[in-house]
């Protein structure tokens, strides 16, 4: 199990070195540059992707991307101060920052934490809130050599008539 960096710039550059990387932010922030329907989220999501057709800039003082909401290219801006949390939504790896996560989404994840260990047998301890990256093991050649090819595409059951 590999420690991700302090900073959060790193731990951003990072996940998005490893695919795609989901922002966790309150838009509410004053800095936050986001379309005007979500302006008011405390907990709105954000994927981002280094293969986006348009760059996106990680610094300590924020994250710029052109994003598509509905179809539509947006110029957004968040602030460091507004993230608190990123993490690869394929494997949920990554990390959260409770100092800056707004009071009702961390009134929500305390109720959500105590439901679940009132519904947990007494014998199991609850798991810690903080999401961490865990790599995977790389696949030796002799294991590329085992996997089976994947399955031929199927045909569907429409067809094209001129």
């Amino acid at each position: 199990m590999t420690e991700l960096p302090a900073s959060k710039e790193a731990v951003v550059l990072q996940l998005l070195a490893e695919g795609d990387v989901m922002l966790c932010l309150d838009a509410r922030h004053a800095e936050v540059q986001v379309p005007a329907q979500h302006a008011h989220d405390q907990a709105l999501r954000l994927v981002l992707n280094m293969n986006f057709p348009h760059p996106i800039e990680v610094t300590a003082d924020g994250i710029s991307a052109n994003l598509a909401f509905g179809g539509r290219r947006f110029a957004c801006y968040v602030p460091m101060a507004a993230l608190w949390a990123a993490f690869n939504p394929q494997n949920m790896q990554g990390m959260t920052w409770p100092e800056d996560m707004p009071p009702e989404v961390r009134a929500d994840l305390t109720a959500q934490q105590q439901s679940a260990e009132q519904a947990a047998p007494p014998d199991h301890a609850p798991q810690p809130a903080r999401l961490r990256t865990v790599r995977k093991p790389r696949k030796s050649p002799t294991d590329q050599q085992q996997e089976a090819p994947p399955p031929s595409r199927q045909r569907g059951h429409l067809r094209v008539i001129k």
